[in-house]
């Protein structure tokens, strides 16, 4: 029987964190901008509604892209928030994963291509 992993709140904040940095180093823009601070905050707030210490991949997926959608101007999510989520979600599993290997794995795409939209969507 298989059990589904569940990563502490340390691990979450270190995952997320690379994640936004990740976005913020590729896209040209300060990780501390107003966007970011604002998806991390709703972000946070929606995953302290729960009672858990530790949470699966799933319902950090469901906070952080609730929190995407809920702190987007004006009312969608960009290249730039998507990548960041997505780089999370991955550090998340592989914490040493790459730029590289955020861009194939979640995209498909040669990563200069998902470098260039981040830049474009900054």
């Amino acid at each position: 029987m298989s059990t589904t992993p569940t990563y502490t709140h340390d691990q979450i904040e270190q995952a997320i964190t690379n994640g936004f940095d990740m976005a913020a180093d590729h896209a040209g823009i300060p990780a501390q901008n107003s966007d970011f601070n604002a998806t991390l905050n709703t972000f946070w707030a929606n995953l302290a509604v729960t009672d858990a210490t530790a949470h699966t991949r799933d319902e950090v997926s469901a906070a952080l892209n609730q929190a995407t959608d809920d702190a987007a101007k004006p009312g969608c999510a960009d290249d730039i928030d998507n990548f960041a989520v997505n780089a999370a979600l991955t550090l998340l599993e592989t914490p040493d994963a790459t730029f590289d290997d955020v861009a194939t794995e979640c995209y498909g795409e040669d990563p200069d291509v998902i470098a260039g939209w981040l830049r474009a969507a900054a």
